[in-house]
């Protein structure tokens, strides 16, 4: 009789406190549900507390891209709602080594008076045992005033913690608790307003002084347009202005050529692009190409040695030929073989276009019988 075939389905594994959880405060988490902030707003406010009070700390270096990653935002979602946080003194940032180092302002009476709560008095009553949550088997709770879902072998003795698990504690909660945006709130009776003509004039002013700026001066009106949507604020046009800047001193831009339209850089959330400080893997493979080819007979480029013009060069030359990508891997070796190359030419003269489109036009190729 043939054996009957067994098919194992995977174990289902539910979230465990043993591999990671969020402390945080309860004034502080009530304070935070309170305030009415936006579905963005909250996400980015959650993966601050997951980066820093989930590993222990209380400020760490998140980029944009993290940040990105871990919420699902576009980028530029994600830059407005970062910019109004801090803008609203509800995050602090300082600068950081590789990026800017973000925290949570705990306290929220600092908080911008657009979100800044007063909690009821429900909020500082004293913990009760008879509003614990049931938690499942094995588990010990000493922390009466929190609220608890802890899976079996979980032990908590943190008093006046609520314990949000990253990978953490499997949940038999069945309430749950949505977050509202702005537009589910009525404006209070104090909230500042601002007449709509005013608004525009800002924007207007504000697009001014970025076309200003900006080095390619051509279809105004779409980047007009383009930057009508972004609808930045104050902290944000400051962090567009800071980011334009940047990408004027960059070695892509000193080519006018490779500066994009307004409305493209704008679009595709350009002010935010990080700063290059280390050769990509394909950047150091064609260093390496080249290296190998004509090290000896040239000059070795030393691969540690970061220069922002060469790699933005080292990019635009393997743009070259969009059918032929990896041509570059054949040309070095040709030259070596055919090539007389110029005195004081090198690495950066073979890959510049005018290098490139004088060795292919033969002007430098050896003569038989030299």
């Amino acid at each position: 009789m043939a054996l009957a075939e067994v098919i194992h389905m995977p174990e289902s594994r539910s979230p465990q406190c043993e591999q990671g959880y969020t402390r945080i405060a309860n004034e502080l988490l009530e304070a935070i549900t309170l305030a009415p902030f936006t579905q963005n707003q909250y996400k980015v406010i959650l993966t601050v507390w997951r980066m820093t009070y989930g590993f222990n700390k209380r400020a760490d270096q998140l980029s944009l891209s993290q940040i990105v990653a871990r919420t699902g935002l576009e980028k530029a979602q994600a830059s407005r709602a970062v910019s109004q946080l801090i803008e609203m003194h509800v995050l602090l940032a300082d600068d950081g080594r590789h990026a800017r180092m973000l925290s949570l302002n705990k306290v929220y009476s600092q908080w911008a008076s657009e979100v800044r709560v007063t909690l009821p008095s429900w909020g500082s009553e004293k913990p009760r045992d008879d509003v614990t949550e049931p938690m499942a088997e094995g588990c010990e709770n000493h922390n009466f005033g929190a609220v608890q879902t802890l899976s079996k072998g979980c032990e908590n003795h943190n008093l006046g913690v609520v314990e949000l698990t990253t990978k953490g504690c499997e949940s038999h909660n069945s309430r749950v608790v949505e977050f509202t945006t702005t537009k589910d709130i009525p404006k209070r009776h104090n909230q500042k307003t601002t007449p709509k003509e005013n608004l525009l004039r800002t924007l207007g002013a504000r697009f001014e002084i970025f076309w200003t700026a900006y080095p390619k001066k051509k279809s105004k009106a779409t980047a007009e347009k383009a930057f009508a949507k972004l609808n930045p604020d104050e902290q944000l046009f400051d962090d567009l202005m800071a980011g334009l800047e940047r990408a004027k001193t960059s070695a892509q831009w000193r080519n006018p050529q490779f500066i994009p339209y307004a409305a493209t850089w704008l679009r595709a959330g350009g002010w935010m692009d990080e700063v290059q400080t280390e050769y990509s893997d394909a950047e150091l493979a064609m260093i390496r190409a080249y290296n190998e080819a004509l090290g000896e007979q040239v000059g070795t480029i030393d691969e540690s040695v970061f220069v922002e013009s060469r790699a933005a060069a080292i990019r635009d030359f393997a743009s070259l030929r969009p059918h032929d990508p990896d041509f570059w891997r054949r040309y070095f070796p040709w030259v070596a073989a055919n090539v007389d190359i110029p005195p004081k030419a090198g690495f950066d003269w073979l890959i510049s276009r005018e290098g490139f489109t004088k060795v292919k036009g033969g002007q430098h190729t050896r003569r038989t019988g030299q």
